[in-house]
């Protein structure tokens, strides 16, 4: 028999970020309550998406089964079935002419058997006109949190092994109980870097 186990949530860094983009909004000029004015002001929502590569895996982690030694079937969709999926919002909030800070925030998502952790997106946004007819732009971002981290369960070998923690997708494998724990997922989201170069040219 296969049961749940509980693991320990740790706290997100996405969440302690804040303090880095208010101090570049205050050295960017001015007095800290004008600049959170202006912030606010020139705060602009550049857009929503719902789903990430991490709830992709999710999604492959859930495609299998096996049958237990009494004759049960057990899916793996109900373990890594969304019960919510990961929402982002990003957003931009402009310094000046040619410069702008990019900012996210996502809600994480979770399951029975696995939890992807809040996030938080921060970069930056810069852009030049070499020419009148022309400009040239470059940002990059980096995701802190959202780490996708799968759960395990406890099973009962009976007289052959007893209970013992085992990974819930690989116990009917022929591995050992101890072996599946090192298959348990535990992944930062892979687009967490993003690197953007664009330009563009006015006829």
């Amino acid at each position: 028999m296969l049961q749940g186990r509980t693991g320990h949530r740790g706290r997100s860094a996405g969440w302690r970020v804040l303090a880095p983009l208010a101090a570049a909004l205050v050295l960017a000029g001015g007095s800290a309550p004008a600049r959170a004015y202006d912030a606010v002001d020139q705060t602009f929502f550049l857009g929503f998406k719902q789903g990430s590569r991490l709830s992709e895996q999710v999604y492959k982690l859930g495609i299998g089964s096996y049958e237990l030694s009494g004759g049960g079937n057990v899916d793996f969709r109900r373990w890594y079935g969304q019960r919510w999926t990961d929402m982002r919002a990003d957003f931009m909030t402009q310094l000046s002419k040619g410069a702008g800070i990019l900012w996210g925030v996502s809600t994480g998502e979770w399951g029975q058997k696995y939890r992807i952790a809040p996030g938080f997106r921060v970069g930056v946004i810069l852009q030049t006109e070499p020419t009148p007819t022309s400009s040239i732009g470059i940002s990059f971002t980096t995701i802190l949190g959202g780490r996708l981290r799968e759960k395990s369960c406890v099973a009962d070998y009976g007289d052959i092994g007893g209970v013992q923690e085992v990974n819930c997708r690989l116990a009917a494998s022929t591995l050992q109980p101890a072996e599946t724990l090192k298959y348990l997922v535990n992944m930062k989201p892979p687009d967490r870097h993003w690197v953007g170069l664009r330009y563009q040219a006015r006829f």
